[in-house]
């Protein structure tokens, strides 16, 4: 069975947990192992349990390092309100990509926010 192919029409269907649980078993069987775990890590992140993707995207990012793993990772990072690593994934996804006028944004609004809190 080719588990990655399953969790993706598990995932087109929004069924997210039972995506979850093929992703993890096509990393396990290492079938796309970096997209499997990068994918899973989605996954949570459209549930909102974004502490369980955290680790998922940050060993997905062992295997691969893409751009877009940083900076789903820094989306992370701030849905927990914590601007100070949000910052650093996605300043290095930015670093990668700079193309990406995403994390562009998502820089600027952490820096504003930041240049807020100061002026207080």
């Amino acid at each position: 069975m080719n588990y990655f192919e399953k969790a993706n029409e598990f995932y087109n269907a929004k069924e997210y947990d039972k995506a979850i649980d093929m992703y993890k078993k096509s990393a396990e069987q290492k079938q796309n192992e970096a997209s499997a775990l990068y994918n899973a890590g989605v996954c949570f992140i459209k549930l909102k349990n974004y502490e369980k993707a955290i680790p998922l995207l940050k060993y997905a990012i062992k295997k691969t390092p893409q751009s877009k793993y940083f900076f789903n990772l820094g989306y992370c990072y701030s849905m927990i309100n914590n601007n100070k690593k949000a910052l650093i994934y996605f300043n290095t996804a930015w670093s990668l990509n700079s193309s990406d006028s995403d994390c562009e944004k998502a820089i600027n609004l952490i820096i504003n926010e930041y240049k807020k809190e100061s002026a207080l």
